[in-house]
């Protein structure tokens, strides 16, 4: 099989170097030149994305663009503060159960709005969330990982830059546990090496991506 998966797929340790260099690529402003009309072509009978990338709505954190990624080449799933519901975590196994993605990726990014809110919420800000009828299925399970800061003591809310983007970081990981709790099929997959998955950080201000432990 040489450098291949089992699946045929690169492997992970390369699918995720490939995405940091693309990462680079777009920090240094000297993106891969593509054929677009000849990626649509190559890839209008089918598709078998190696990755599949779990990301934020934030209109500044685009994953085919910060890992300079062309079409066909990952799933992308966008939820506000990169979480997970019933419909994510069934689009999930469709891309790694049944169309063969080896990589799932949970990118979370600094100054992430839907976390400010669950930050604001969980201090009991006034006015935090009130107007928005669904934001509290986005929050609910952000304000979890709000919880499970524990080093800030005083301003736990979005006025502390720091505390927002650890609790950002801690939510990436709360929503691998969460993939990992809630689907048995995922959690088969990656217990069984067939599926790796990485959480991440984007930073807004530089574009860098950096993968956390």
């Amino acid at each position: 099989m040489g450098d291949e998966h089992h699946s045929g797929h690169p492997r992970p340790a390369e699918l995720l170097e490939n995405l940091l260099e693309g990462n680079r690529r777009f920090r240094d402003g000297v993106r891969r030149e593509r054929d677009l009309p000849g990626e649509v072509a190559a890839h209008g009978n089918g598709q078998r994305p190696p990755i599949a990338i779990v990301g934020c709505i934030d209109s500044r954190v685009a994953p085919e663009l910060v890992f300079d990624l062309g079409i066909g080449e990952a799933f992308d799933i966008r939820l506000a503060g990169a979480i997970v519901d019933d419909a994510a975590l069934g689009s999930l196994e469709f891309a790694c159960g049944a169309a063969g993605a080896v990589m799932l990726v949970v990118l979370g990014h600094t100054g992430c709005g839907a976390v400010k809110a669950a930050c604001d919420v969980a201090a009991g800000v006034d006015g935090a969330g009130e107007g928005l009828p669904h934001l509290g299925a986005v929050l609910e399970p952000i304000i979890e990982a709000v919880q499970a800061e524990t080093m800030t003591a005083s301003g736990r809310d979005s006025s502390n830059h720091e505390f927002v983007d650890r609790v950002a970081e801690l939510n990436v990981h709360r929503t691998i546990m969460e993939i990992r709790e809630r689907s048995d099929l995922l959690r088969g997959l990656a217990d069984e090496g067939r599926l790796t998955i990485v959480g991440a950080m984007y930073e807004v201000r530089s574009g860098e991506v950096r993968l956390l432990d």
